[in-house]
């Protein structure tokens, strides 16, 4: 029997793999009752059984410390019931009971199965007695064994399914008979000091990358200005209040604005980039009134220096000229920055 159990023990427990045990470190304690039953009875040749009672309510308390979640040592104590039985001795009649009970020290050894549920096994010995009605009373070491699965509900509450196997129990000189006790109990275990697991933290997310503004507008100076000059038109502002939409609407965070004048050949060289510069200075003071921080608004004129038409206006009509030369003459708005991040 006892190899049967050990075999048994070591199969289910090296079968098992997750955990429902306490947390390391920690005691529990708890209390079982169940299902006792003597079997392996060897009487005295003195004694006849005639009728024998070995069903009994065994009841028992335990405590232990959980080393870690595979390993624990517990110590508990067991009442196993009487043993009951009537037949002759010594050709006389008699009607005996004999009381089992056991203190004990194991090993428990756990194997998870799933996060709140352990198979687990305990080997050990203890001091078993025993007390005859009447004859005498016994006591000795017994080996102890049981199988058992262990459920968590939380933390602090646990429940065992058991079956435990310890023998020998009595001796034929005192007791009149030497027996095994089988216990099948369901316990209810309470683990102390356990700890709830530290929750999570969300890292906190990452901040947007910042969006870069380059962006270059350009106006039409024959739409803002008059022919050779630098005061805008009336309907000028139209064209400059889009621009400044459209330069909002970038969100230009510690950006700037770089307003450039540029003319077309016609004049010399020194007029023209005065009046490139006057022209750009027009526009910045627009927008720098309409909202444009003036300390990040510069002013630049590149006069007859960057033509758009290159040499394809070759008429010798002045009029004409003009009219081919328009898209040299303009300002260009360039913003730089970067744009604010929405959260």
């Amino acid at each position: 029997m006892k190899k049967t159990l050990i075999t048994l023990l070591v199969s289910g427990l090296l079968a098992a793999n997750a955990q429902a045990a306490g947390q390391d470190n920690t005691w529990y304690g708890g209390a079982k009752l169940g299902w006792s039953n003597f079997y392996g009875v060897d009487e005295s040749k003195s004694n006849l059984a005639i009728d024998e009672d070995n069903d009994e309510v065994g009841a028992g308390a335990f405590g232990g410390y959980q080393i870690n979640q595979n390993l624990g040592i517990e110590l508990g104590y067991d009442y196993l019931g009487k043993y009951k039985y009537s037949g002759t001795r010594n050709g006389a009649p008699f009607n005996d009971s004999v009381e089992a009970q056991l203190a004990q020290l194991t090993l428990k050894l756990s194997f998870p199965v799933a996060d709140n549920l352990d198979l687990y096994g305990r080997l050990g010995g203890g001091y078993g007695w025993t007390d005859s009605d009447e004859l005498d009373s016994d006591s000795r070491f017994t080996f102890v064994g049981a199988l058992g699965a262990e459920y968590a509900f939380n933390l602090d509450w646990a429940a065992r399914l058991e079956y435990q196997y310890s023998s020998p129990y009595g001796s034929k000189d005192d007791t009149g008979l030497r027996m095994d006790n089988g216990l099948l109990s369901l316990a209810a275990v309470y683990r102390f000091g356990q700890v709830p697991p530290a929750m999570p933290v969300a890292a906190p997310a990452p901040a947007p990358e910042p969006v870069v503004v380059d962006k270059q507008f350009t106006l039409s100076s024959d739409v803002l200005f008059d022919f050779n000059k630098a005061t805008l038109k009336p309907e000028a502002g139209q064209a400059l209040d889009t621009l400044y939409t459209q330069i909002e609407e970038a969100r230009p965070k510690d950006g700037s604005a770089t307003v450039i004048g540029y003319t077309d050949r016609l004049g010399s060289d020194a007029y023209n980039q005065k009046l490139s510069e006057q022209r750009a200075q027009t526009v910045a003071d627009y927008l720098v009134g309409k909202g444009l921080p003036a300390g990040k608004v510069n002013v630049a004129g590149h006069g007859e220096s960057a033509p758009v038409t290159g040499e394809s206006c070759t008429s010798k009509s002045k009029r004409e000229l003009i009219v081919c030369l328009a898209p040299d003459r303009r300002v260009e708005v360039k913003v730089q920055g970067v744009s604010e991040v929405q959260q």
